[in-house]
């Protein structure tokens, strides 16, 4: 019997989304970033063997906000609640339930459909603690299913989950093809990993007013290499020369760490090319929050 099904990743920022979404498909297909609300939109990755497929949909971190960035992210998070076979419900040693995931919690129960819980970061609690958090949870929903680990120190982590998932996916078709991954673009994904870099080098609020846009990406086939122009947004000249750095330092040390992840995920050698460009007040404009959350590749 062929297994498939959407499974939505749902949880607060910096829970462990983007790492549990990676490990599952054994590629690196979101960004990771210890500052949370990483992931803007979301994210699919798919599984496939020859007994299962799974469509895995990494959402960005409940969160409550004002702000139309934001706003525009939460719609993804709705998305994914209204379409799934199974929720993935993620926390970590914090347990945070604050009104919005309350709230989400709360659609997730009167679905009538399967739910897994997943504690993260265990190492970093005692028995008593993982017992409230878990308390806290199957009050609101009644999962099917709660497994307790740390998805970057448990070797068994990967395994666990989804020995737990196949067994709340029920009969299904392949909707899409084996050999692929995710259903973003090779395009999306590098200018997520370039905004990975960026997140993890610079300080503060500065990263939450950057976009990345590939402009450019050709494969030379006489060298062996791929060639990528890509674009750094910000809102004002002094994020630009944040991100720039004196002399240049940290705009090379951004395009030297991405271009290595780039690599491994194209499985070729790059040339990357990185500019920065000043679009004032963008993450404030709908139509430009449109245009580099869901860029026109």
């Amino acid at each position: 019997m062929f297994k498939s099904g959407f499974v939505a990743i749902i949880g607060k920022p910096n829970v462990g989304k983007s790492t549990l979404l990676n490990l599952l498909i054994g590629e690196k297909i979101a960004i990771v970033s210890h500052k949370p609300q990483a992931t803007r939109k979301s994210v699919r990755g798919i599984l496939t063997t020859d007994e299962y497929q799974i469509v895995f949909v990494d959402t960005p971190g409940i969160h409550r906000s004002q702000k139309k960035l934001n706003e525009a992210m939460i719609k993804y998070i709705d998305e994914a609640i209204d379409d799934f076979d199974v929720a993935l419900v993620i926390t970590d040693n914090q347990g945070t339930i604050d009104d919005i995931m309350e709230e989400y919690l709360r659609k997730i129960a009167s679905k009538n459909k399967k739910s897994l819980l997943v504690i993260n970061k265990i190492d970093l609690m005692d028995r008593k603690r993982i017992e409230e958090i878990k308390n806290r949870f199957t009050e609101i929903v009644e999962f099917d299913e709660i497994i307790e680990t740390s998805l970057t120190s448990s070797a068994d982590a990967k395994e666990k989950i989804l020995t737990a998932l196949l067994s709340l996916l029920e009969e299904g078709p392949r909707y899409y093809e084996d050999d692929i991954i995710s259903t973003e673009t090779e395009r999306f994904i590098i200018s997520e990993i370039i905004r990975e870099k960026i997140m993890n080098l610079v300080a503060k609020e500065v990263p939450y007013h950057i976009a990345v846009v590939v402009d450019e990406m050709k494969y030379r086939q006489e060298k062996g290499i791929y060639y990528i122009k890509a674009t750094i947004i910000v809102e004002r000249k002094t994020q630009k020369m944040i991100v720039i750095g004196k002399d240049g330092k940290l705009i090379k040390e951004i395009g030297k760490l991405a271009r290595i992840d780039i690599e491994n995920f194209l499985d070729s050698r790059v040339f990357l090319e990185l500019w920065v460009k000043v679009k004032e007040n963008w993450t404030k404009k709908e139509k430009a929050i449109k245009e580099y959350m869901n860029p026109r590749y």
